[in-house]
């Protein structure tokens, strides 16, 4: 592992690892996990695929996955899902910042006081919004500017099926290859649009 790769882990180590621990998460590798009710919160720390020597960055990136959402929309969830599988993402850096942020780090970081910002950014920023997308509505809403199956799934479940149908024909309009897929979605979902 690279010097930059040790001392993100440190920073992880140091800070992250135990507020997320006493908030349910059980870690596996860089991700953090937490499997609820309703389907998985997912914390990750992603290390930049430009770190070299001395000086590097890494962001972390926040998931939500609802099972009635997926199970809807025909995702097929693993059993250890990763970041880049939920339905609903975030950078932790975005909530915080306004924009894409990844924290820097290089040999004369001071680890102790980079995990402590980590640290209270997450609880500040992060579990507050793991909390907000753990509800349907909410998913819903988020999801309006990114028509997919599993928006239209999340309209539904939220009990609005007009906007879930505008977000179908936006699909189609948008995008015309997916027309034979969404159809015979909508079909199998007992939709007859």
């Amino acid at each position: 592992m690279s010097e930059i790769g040790k001392r993100i882990d440190q920073v992880v180590k140091e800070g992250l690892s135990k507020v997320m621990k006493e908030n349910g998460f059980k870690k596996s590798g860089r991700t953090f996990l937490k499997e609820t009710q309703d389907g998985w919160k997912i914390v990750n720390i992603q290390a930049s695929s430009g770190n070299l020597g001395a000086d590097g960055k890494f962001a972390i990136n926040l998931g939500i996955i609802n099972n009635e959402i997926a199970e809807k929309s025909g995702l097929n969830i693993p059993s250890k899902p990763k970041e880049y599988d939920a339905i609903v993402r975030e950078r932790l850096g975005k909530l915080v910042h306004g924009e894409d942020y990844w924290w820097e780090i290089s040999d004369q970081t001071d680890i102790s006081s980079l995990a402590k910002e980590i640290t209270e950014t997450m609880s500040g920023y992060g579990f507050p919004w793991l909390h907000k997308y753990s509800n349907i509505k909410d998913i819903s809403e988020k999801l309006k500017q990114q028509p997919s199956l599993q928006s239209i799934a999340a309209a539904l479940l939220a009990g609005n099926e007009p906007e879930a149908k505008a977000r179908y024909d936006q699909i189609l309009t948008e995008r015309p290859a997916a027309k034979s897929r969404l159809k015979s979605w909508a079909k199998s979902s007992g939709l007859s649009w």
